[in-house]
Parts: structure tokens; C-alpha cells; sequence
């Protein structure tokens, strides 16, 4: 694996430089560049078919997006990361104060959400355009921030990998089944035999790279949401509608083989980020059907 930058350009060109740039922190910066592209040319299109006021200077409300929904997205994503640990917010309390728990993809996203919606709503942007045009962004940077989280090694990877590679994954490598991290940027494992580097560990078992995984299929959902956005999708909030769908199907199910607390709620015991996307779903299938039965209808009124 890659922790820093140093250990990417090693391996990718034989060069021995030290560069101390986290993996991770590299690739969270490029999703965000990547989003803020991705949203600045939405805004644009969207400005140019008048779904936006015209009046609104497109490179000025991206700044302040930036700025506002980076900081409140990230105490979002912090915030979120320290309620899955209950045990310590009760009984230790101080230790759960001070303690970093990671990040959490769905806090970032909840609250940058709502940040990005008021922001947008006192430019008088519609609710439902707000969220079309933020949804293939919000999409693409996951991808990003994923495949960061995999290159990097930061511990959110899956269970372990028990049984044999499948023969319909003959064709990939071993680790795309079975990874174990060597070189991980949060030390876990045991260590690695003649190794005389900063990060030494390496997996004693293999186990799912669930953030590739999720990174390869957001990428696809990306290409798709982007590709759809020029349809005719007459309803405003259809686009949101079916990233609703793909982000909370998508994170449901890599759930049940990575390495996350459950919670026990109504007799079903399922991951914080479960039990999220599962709103996310209910979302997403209730508002898809809304619109297609709304089209069925028009359909029918003008047969």
C-alpha cells in the first residue's frame, strides 16, 4: 500500500524521493477538486437552460460552497464517526471527547447537504434543481475519497476473505479478493520480515478491499448520473432521486463484509451506515416510483 505520496511514486516510477503527503489526504483533495468541477459545470449548464436565476456569478457561490460545505461536511463526517462509539460516550466520556474516530461518509454528505442546500435556496436555486445538479458530483468524489482510503490503507477495508477466488475472478489479481495491506498507513498486523521503511505492517489474513470495491462501482454510478443528466427528465429531483438509489443499494450492501460495529434496532442488527442507507433507499424508490407513475400518467393523458 501507499501511506504517502513517497511510497505511490516509488512504486510507480522506482524513484526514491521522500514525499510525506498522505495518500489519503491527496486523494480527498482531488475529490473535492473533482466536485467542484463537476458542480461548477452543472451550474453553468443548468444557467444556460434558465432552471437558475442568471444573475448568479457561478465562480463566487462555488467559493463559498468550498469553504462552507468543506468544514461543515468534515465536523459532520467527525461527528457522525464519534456516535458509532456509544460505549465510551457513556462510560468514558472525556476519553470519547478527545479521542479521533475517523471519518464517516455519510455525516460529510448529511451535513454538506444541508449547507449546500441553504446556501443554495438564499440564491433562489429550487430545492429539487439544488439536488440534481449536486448529485453526479457528491457521486464522483466518493469514488475518489474510496479509492483513496484503499491506496492508502486507513483500516476500511472488509472481513476476512475465508474462502478461495471464485472462478469468475480468475482473471483478477489475488488481492482483489484477499488484500492484506502491506505497508498500511494505520500500522495493523504483524510485521513485515526485512522491512526498513516507516510503515512495516502487513495483514496476517487477507480480507475484501470493500473501499475498492466502492470505488469502482460509484465510478460507474458517476458515468451513469452524468450520462442521465441530459435526458429529458422532466420532473425536477429525478436525478437525486436515482443517486438516492445507487448510493444507498451501493453502501447497504458492502456493509454486511466490512469490519463495522452494529446496532440492534427493531429485532435487525445493521451497521450505523446501514441504517442510514436504508433512508437513503426509501428515498430513492419512493420518489423513482412517484416520477414514473407521474409519467405513465402524462403518457397516457396525451396517447
Amino acid at each position: 500500500m501507499f501511506p504517502n505520496l513517497g511510497y505511490l511514486l516509488r512504486w510507480l516510477t522506482g524513484w526514491n524521493l521522500s514525499l510525506p503527503i498522505p495518500t489519503f489526504g491527496f486523494c480527498m483533495a482531488l475529490s473535492f477538486w473533482a466536485a467542484y468541477a463537476v458542480f461548477t459545470l452543472e451550474l453553468r449548464r443548468k444557467q444556460r437552460l434558465s432552471a437558475i436565476p442568471a444573475d448568479i456569478r457561478i465562480g463566487r457561490l462555488m467559493d463559498r460552497l468550498l469553504l462552507f460545505c468543506g468544514l461543515i461536511g468534515f465536523a459532520g463526517a467527525l461527528l457522525l464517526a464519534k456516535l458509532e462509539d456509544t460505549y465510551n460516550l457513556w462510560h468514558h466520556p472525556w476519553q470519547w471527547l478527545t479521542r479521533y474516530h475517523g471519518l464517516t461518509f455519510f455525516g460529510g454528505l448529511l451535513f454538506g447537504t444541508v449547507t449546500y442546500l441553504v446556501i443554495l435556496h438564499r440564491r433562489s436555486i429550487p430545492l429539487a434543481t439544488a439536488l440534481d445538479i449536486g448529485s453526479p458530483g457528491m457521486m464522483l468524489a466518493y469514488a475518489i475519497g474510496r479509492l483513496g482510503c484503499h491506496l492508502a490503507g486507513d483500516g476500511d477495508w472488509g472481513i476476512v476473505s475465508s474462502s478461495p477466488k471464485p472462478a469468475w475472478l480468475s482473471w483478477a489479481p489475488d488481492w482483489c479478493w484477499a488484500a492484506h495491506y502491506p505497508h498500511n498507513a494505520i500500522r495493523q498486523g504483524v510485521y513485515l520480515p526485512d522491512c526498513h521503511v516507516d510503515y512495516c505492517s502487513v495483514l496476517p489474513e487477507g480480507v475484501f478491499p470493500t473501499s475498492f470495491y466502492e470505488s469502482v462501482v460509484c465510478g460507474v454510478f458517476f458515468f451513469a448520473l452524468w450520462t442521465l443528466r441530459r435526458r429529458r427528465l422532466t420532473v425536477p429531483g429525478s436525478l437525486f432521486f436515482v443517486y438516492a438509489l445507487f448510493t444507498g443499494l451501493e453502501r447497504f450492501l458492502v456493509e454486511f463484509i466490512r469490519l463495522t460495529h452494529k446496532h440492534a434496532f427493531l429485532g435487525f442488527s445493521l451497521s450505523q451506515a446501514q441504517w442510514i442507507a436504508l433512508g437513503f433507499l426509501l428515498i430513492g424508490l419512493t420518489g423513482t416510483g412517484y416520477i414514473l407513475t407521474l409519467s405513465a400518467k402524462k403518457a397516457y393523458f396525451y396517447s
